[in-house]
């Protein structure tokens, strides 16, 4: 699955690039954005064809994974609907622009449909009790989960292959999970979406020939969202809440962060602006490639912490690992605070320069001084 959804996305990344410059659909540069040449969009038309191309291979085979993959028949066309719906709107979103209030009516209106479909949200695992039953919350909670995660994706997809990289670094993460856990066929979706990002990724990294675009970014939203409902919700591999907020930190942090920012400068919350995550790595010095590679690290370092939880969910193992995890945070956030991944700027370099060049005048002169006088000059 991996391997065809790699190859896949990988042969067809080209045709969508050359499509997208052939119908002009292009992102252009802006105050808010990072890139300084138009570049073509569509990129996540090429995610959404290699990760279709493997299942097409289970319409003609039978064996015992096909028989399994029968059994999930109806959800999984339901689910390749919902994310067809995403894919549609992001392409009119890249064509033509869409404001937040349609797009929001649109992703609820998947997202609903798809909880109707069977992906619920029933009850929260509580490791220091019983399990705790949603009830009426039992749709809320999966439809917000739903627009939320598809929008964390959308509004990290900043700087050249962040959100492909990290879509791909929790799809492996939930492909783990599921894989101990025996649950075949979401394995088989999460590793079908992890080789397709895999398979963009080369033509997506830094310096980029193509965007994912919103036709991208809210395919794989969504169906990270409903992957992860299936991984980490169900019966058989549920597991406690930090797990979900954990593997899907780096999206989930960076929304909270920036809408909690908009909110308190009295800003309009989908006003976009260079608050992200990504664009304060880049101030403090990163390259866009550093960025992504820092992120995906970080991304990878959380769903390790998860999957250690998912597999021990005892109080011990919650208490042990959840203090592991805010010690790293508070580290990180030291780091962060004493600019300790900051590199030297144009700026630092001409003072160091200058000092430097200083120093040198001065031992110069002192030793102009010493030889004129015929006295020894002091060894330092």
């Amino acid at each position: 699955m991996f391997i065809l959804s790699a190859l896949g996305a990988w042969f067809a990344t080209p045709w969508v690039r050359r499509l997208a410059w052939r119908y002009g659909v292009l992102d252009q540069p802006s105050d808010r954005k990072v890139h300084t040449e138009p570049m073509a969009r569509l990129g996540g038309l090429a995610v959404f064809i290699g990760f279709c191309l493997p299942w097409l291979g289970f319409l003609l085979l039978k064996n015992r994974v096909a028989g399994i993959f029968a059994e999930y028949w109806e959800m999984f066309w339901a689910l390749l609907a919902g994310s067809l719906a995403m894919l549609l709107l992001g392409i009119y979103d890249d064509l033509k622009g869409l404001k937040a209030t349609p797009k929001f009516i649109v992703q609820t209106a998947v997202a609903v449909t798809l909880y109707y479909a069977g992906f619920k949200i029933t009850r929260l695992t509580n490791p220091f009790g019983p399990a705790i039953e949603l009830e009426w919350l039992s749709l809320p909670v999966p439809v917000l989960w739903m627009v939320g995660i598809t929008n964390a994706i959308n509004l990290l997809d900043g700087i050249d292959g962040l959100a492909t990289g990290v879509t791909a670094c929790i799809a492996m993460s939930l492909a783990l999970i599921n894989i101990v856990y025996g649950n075949v066929i979401v394995a088989l979706l999460t590793l079908a979406l992890a080789g397709a990002c895999f398979g963009f990724l080369p033509f997506n990294s830094s310096p980029a020939r193509i965007f994912l675009g919103d036709t991208g970014s809210l395919f794989m939203g969504l169906m990270l969202a409903c992957i992860g409902i299936l991984s980490l919700f169900k019966a058989a591999t549920a597991t406690f809440i930090l797990v979900p907020v954990l593997i899907f930190g780096v999206p989930l942090f960076d929304t909270a962060a920036v809408m909690l920012g908009r909110l308190l400068r009295r800003k309009p919350l989908f006003e976009g602006d260079k608050t992200h995550v990504h664009h304060r790595l880049l101030r403090v010095g990163m390259t866009h490639k550093e960025a992504a590679f820092y992120l995906y690290a970080v991304t990878l370092l959380l769903a390790g912490v998860a999957i250690f939880i998912s597999f021990n969910q005892s109080a011990e193992g919650i208490w042990y690992f959840g203090t592991l995890g805010l010690l790293v945070a508070t580290a990180g956030w030291l780091a962060w605070r004493l600019r300790a991944f900051r590199r030297p700027t144009t700026a630092d370099i001409a003072t160091t320069a200058a000092d430097l060049h200083a120093t040198v005048a001065d031992a110069a002169t002192a030793s102009e001084s010493c030889s004129s006088s015929k006295k020894p000059c002091p060894v330092s």
